[in-house]
């Protein structure tokens, strides 16, 4: 049923609109796929539709976020007496930079947070494409890519909030649950881990589906999300950095709002309504980190030489149980590439 609307809806689109309106015009397939995530999307949570309609208008997401702010009375705390990771971050700081900037850099993961996190992707499997049957240990990537005879761009982790204690204290850590309640507006919901790799490529790869996030673009998790964003790898302009255009969540131009087919923007087009000083690079050593406001555009870069190993803790709102978000998966799901 959702494939047939799908279908009917990508006709009718392409048959009414001009030849050069849409930047997918050429790639129905993409198009189509499109719709049918937002299709499922609302069939599983139809309170998404007023985000979805509304939520990319940045004069609704403040008042949101000031009502939301009205409604919560948040006790008055002193950065020194917040037992956390983060020992050293000014909240008030990265509070008044993210109104502002919609990135804050200047995260550190502490030594021993980030080798428990190096030593559990070691020796946990992570998933290509993420497909959950396609579950390989990351010194098992040659044979894997042998085997589909095409490089697998992407290779996520799953289950990884439950079951990796780092991720725990970090998610619970009282500094990170500040800043995101008061840049949010209310108690903020752990929506879920992003635990993934992203490996240099040639071509187009076995997973070319997971190649979006490599094109600029913003994401509607709510009316009011933040991303808690650590590099595990050492990160150059070589292996995947991640860019994201500073002021670009408070201003959009109207056909930004108003696109519903796409929120992929070509970076000339970015640059010439933004400026090119308000790209912003990140790159940085194992630990390195950064938080985001999600409605800012940004991207990763498609690694040339170098993998990428990249953990971001997504809070909003709302917890609308959103795959690509929920790292949960029925253990019982996960299979080996060697069972296939």
């Amino acid at each position: 049923m959702d494939e047939c609307l799908c279908t009917l809806v990508t006709k009718i689109m392409f048959k009414k609109m001009p030849q050069n309106s849409l930047d997918f015009k050429d790639n129905k397939a993409e198009f189509q796929r499109k719709i049918l995530y937002v299709l499922k999307a609302i069939m599983e949570k139809p309170k998404w539709l007023t985000v979805f309609i509304l939520g990319r208008f940045p004069l609704i997401r403040f008042v949101y976020t000031q009502l939301s702010q009205r409604s919560c009375n948040y006790p008055e705390t002193s950065n020194t007496n917040i037992d956390s990771l983060f020992s050293n971050l000014d909240t008030t700081k990265v509070l008044k930079i993210l109104k502002k900037d919609s990135v804050f850099v200047g995260l550190w993961l502490p030594e021993n947070i980030l080798k428990e996190l190096q030593n559990y992707v070691k020796s946990h499997d992570c998933f290509a494409g993420g497909r959950v049957n396609l579950g390989f240990n990351i010194s098992e990537k040659d044979k894997v890519d042998k085997i589909y005879k095409k490089p697998f761009y992407v290779a996520r982790y799953f289950n990884v909030s439950r079951c990796c204690p780092a991720i725990s204290k970090l998610v619970n850590d009282q500094k990170i649950r500040q800043i995101a309640n008061q840049y949010i507006g209310t108690t903020a919901k752990y929506v879920g881990a992003s635990l993934y790799w992203t490996f240099p490529i040639q071509g187009n790869p076995y997973d070319s589906d997971q190649q979006q996030f490599s094109y600029f673009h913003y994401d509607l998790d709510d009316y009011s999300s933040l991303r808690f964003c650590f590099y595990l790898s050492d990160v150059t302009v070589n292996s995947g950095p991640h860019i994201c255009i500073r002021g670009s969540h408070t201003k959009k131009s109207i056909f930004h709002i108003l696109n519903y087919f796409t929120r992929i923007q070509s970076e000339q087009k970015l640059v010439k309504f933004y400026g090119e000083e308000k790209l912003t690079w990140l790159i940085g050593k194992a630990g390195f980190g950064f938080i985001e406001d999600t409605f800012c555009f940004h991207k990763g870069m498609v690694p040339k030489s170098q993998p990428r190993l990249f953990l971001q803790l997504h809070f909003a709102a709302n917890n609308y149980n959103r795959l690509e978000y929920h790292d949960d998966r029925t253990p019982n799901t996960l299979k080996s590439f060697k069972k296939l």
